[in-house]
């Protein structure tokens, strides 16, 4: 019995050995398949140490660093190794130190597989007034190494002056024109093959807007509140606290609230005659929820707008009379879902070109949003939740309504477009502050007091359209007129919002 049960054990042994034996065969195989398919040379680039346009005075020189990780399977050796022009053809920036003219480093000591090595290298600015931009590859010996690329931007100002902007062999010519001032293609340095990601977690949200108000300290210029609708669309007057029904007005005939701040009572008139007095807030509303109708401010002259006569006094959605103890303010407030609110959002002129409609529509709207969820009018009333979101004015953006965006076509277009879409940064909606004009730079959002924290993404940087211009607004994230510029060149809307607002996503969340 005790022979057999060893015979057993050593079948056993021999069992478990062979099938050691055959997991280390498989893995050896697999491993060789692997290290057999890997390239010998490829690079991954981490970091470098301009990564914007480098703005240098015509003829002086620059010390610029990249670094780049090996991730092939050997080693790069000194001299083997080097940074060159990508086509192989003198640089622009070429230096005095450079080993020739198109080779601004060598590998010195070499760099292990799987270590980062430094490239350090001086450049010179063109003596050329204008934009250049120069891609460098990583070769061994003369091919190409995947992964070892980097471009660069430069700005030269103090020299000589031209009228042809130079460019990457690589970039196409915007209509088949060669640009003509020296602000074209400072964008490229954003690449334009960014995807945005449809990713809709929430329900289109309503936004709050503060049309206008009166206080007890100032002429009523528009009380009463004359109130209607276009086309003579049935509508109900309610008390907002009760939702009771005060009225309905089935041709959108003229209702009239008035207010006394004394003794804070509403009071509801028709056709000349009081019907009601309450002293609770009052709403109007569409008798069908699904239906949309227009609201018109009968008592609001909201006159001309850059130059066009108008009176932007309608709007989609709701209205509600509402005062504010807190503040002493009796608000007209018009509650809409947003993209209709994004539609009469009147920030830039219908003639901008798509791309810019496009990034000012997502710029709009993320602000917006944020404005929403991180609210900046605090003082509150019923329920301890904010009166409005946003004012209607430039305090917040200019909203104009409903005959604004019958007067755009192309503006409703670009809202329609991108409906959806905001910039977030970790995957939380930006303070995406915009403005008119720079004056050839950004402002940080913290050093100019815009936000109490450092924002990685409302960060300072170049902006060469507005170089010798003079800053129009607080200088913080998006300037309009460059937006333009960019559009006009050939810029994407990613491109345009990921230049401004550093280290962005864009994403569809409705």
């Amino acid at each position: 019995m005790m022979r057999e049960e060893i015979k057993n054990y050593q079948r056993r042994q021999k069992f478990f050995a062979a099938i050691f034996i055959s997991f280390f065969i498989l893995n050896l195989f697999i491993i060789n398949k692997t290290l057999a398919t890997k390239p010998d040379y490829v690079a991954t680039r981490t970091e470098q140490s301009y990564p914007g346009i480098i703005r240098l005075e015509a003829g002086k020189g620059f010390t610029f660093w990249v670094k780049f990780k090996n991730v092939g399977l050997k080693n790069w050796s000194s001299v083997s190794v080097a940074l060159k022009t990508e086509n192989g053809a003198k640089s622009f920036f070429a230096h005095s130190t450079w080993m020739n003219n198109y080779t601004p480093y060598v590998v010195k000591y070499g760099v292990p597989v799987n270590t980062i090595g430094t490239f350090q290298f001086a450049i010179q600015a063109p003596l050329v007034n204008g934009t250049y931009w120069e891609k460098f590859q990583l070769h061994y010996n003369d091919q190409k190494i995947p992964g070892g690329d980097i471009e660069i931007g430069m700005q030269v100002y103090g020299g000589q002056l031209s009228s042809i902007t130079t460019q990457p062999s690589n970039i196409n010519v915007i209509n088949n024109q060669t640009p003509t001032n020296n602000n074209n293609h400072y964008w490229q340095i954003i690449p334009n093959d960014y995807t945005i990601r449809e990713e809709i977690k929430i329900i289109e949200p309503k936004i709050r807007v503060g049309l206008m108000f009166e206080n007890s300290q100032k002429p009523h210029v528009n009380l009463p509140y004359k109130i209607k609708t276009r086309n003579n669309e049935a509508y109900q007057v309610r008390l907002l606290d009760t939702k009771d029904l005060l009225l309905t007005q089935t041709q959108g005939e003229l209702t009239e609230i008035d207010f006394d701040f004394a003794s804070k009572r509403y009071f509801i008139n028709v056709a000349g005659k009081r019907i009601a007095s309450t002293d609770s807030p009052i709403g109007f509303f569409p008798i069908d929820p699904n239906k949309q109708i227009i609201f018109k401010i009968d008592s609001w002259y909201r006159g001309p707008f850059w130059g066009i006569q108008c009176n932007d006094n309608e709007y989609r959605g709701t209205i509600e009379v509402k005062y504010n103890p807190n503040t002493d303010r009796l608000w007209l407030i018009n509650e809409l879902p947003i993209e209709d609110y994004m539609k009469g959002v009147a920030e830039v002129q219908d003639s901008y070109p798509e791309q810019a409609l496009k990034a000012q529509k997502i710029a709009a709207r993320t602000y917006a949003y944020t404005r929403i969820l991180i609210p900046k009018y605090t003082n509150i009333s019923d329920a301890d939740l904010p009166l409005i979101d946003l004012r209607a004015t430039q305090a917040d953006q200019v909203y104009r309504g409903y005959l604004w965006e019958l007067r755009t076509p192309n503006i409703k277009k670009a809202a329609e477009e991108t409906s959806g879409m905001v910039a977030l940064h970790n995957n939380t909606p930006i303070l995406a502050y915009y403005f008119a004009r720079t004056d050839g730079k950004t402002r940080s959002g913290h050093e100019s007091g815009m936000t109490r924290e450092p924002m990685p993404y409302l960060i300072s940087v170049n902006d060469p359209p507005g170089q010798g211009k003079t800053l129009l607004g607080h200088g913080v994230g998006m300037p309009q007129q460059s937006m333009k510029v960019a559009a006009d060149q050939g810029a994407s809307f990613t491109q345009i919002l990921r230049y401004y607002y550093r280290g962005i996503d864009i994403k569809k969340i409705w």
